[in-house]
Parts: C-alpha cells; structure tokens; sequence
C-alpha cells in the first residue's frame, strides 16, 4: 500500500471521507459501529494498522498532516465513546462484554501504534500488533 492509498483508506475507516456511497466508508472501522450489525471486523483493524505501517515516514516527519492526525483520532476516540457504558453502543446494550474487551483492545493497539510511531521508534510500533495477531496480548 502506498502514502496515498494508505491516506484515503484510513478516511474511510474514520469515516471522514466525504464519499458517503463508498461501501467502504459504510463498511470501514467507524462504519461498521453505526448502525452495529453485531459483528466486528477484524480486517478494519488489520487495514488501520497496515495504514499506520504505510504513513510510518510521514508520522515521524517534522510536521504531521491534520487530516491522517484527525483520522487516526477519530478511529480512537469516537471508539472509546461509543463502546463506553454511556455511549451509543454501550448503554444501548449493542456490545457482548467479549466484543467491548475486542474493540477496545484494537483501539488501544492502535494508539500505542501511533505514539510509537510519532515518537520514531518503529521497533516498539507494532510489537503490541504481532502479540495480538500471536494470541500473546493483554
């Protein structure tokens, strides 16, 4: 994946891409949590992460683009909101106990992801990543 396709995929799963017809925009991280269908998908977390690895250089370079910042914000914090006990998901009783644990354990993987990143340390960047693709994360 390049800069580009990395920039565009990751407004999707943020769904702040202004194309509202994309399957993937209604399909993408955000997307998928409204309306909640009851599944999660582990392939956005998996493309959010991919994401990440594609923009490594950009992450760390002097100055960093406000739309992938307020992208990779939005996937975390609107998660966090949501999942909450008083947020959509949370106090509408949308989400087992299992998939609140899963959905804010990939949010978590993503921010330390992304302050690795920023802070220019590839190596710890994705160690949380291949622990949890290992069954080794907690």
């Amino acid at each position: 994946m390049n800069i580009d396709e990395a920039k565009k995929l990751l407004s999707f799963h943020s769904s702040r891409n202004s194309d509202v017809d994309n399957p993937k925009w209604v399909n993408g991280f955000l997307g998928s949590l409204r309306p909640f269908t009851g599944t999660l998908y582990k392939e956005n977390f998996i493309e959010v992460i991919e994401c990440l690895r594609a923009l490594q250089d950009e992450l760390q370079a002097p100055t960093i683009e406000r739309e992938i910042v307020s992208d990779i914000i939005a996937i975390i914090h609107l998660t966090r909101a949501w999942a909450s006990p008083d947020g959509m998901l949370g106090s509408n009783h949308l989400l087992t106990e299992e998939q609140t644990k899963e959905l804010l354990t990939w949010v978590d993987i993503i921010e330390n992801c992304f302050m690795w990143l920023c802070d220019e340390n590839e190596e710890e960047a994705f160690m949380d990543y291949e622990d949890y693709l290992n069954g080794e994360y907690d």
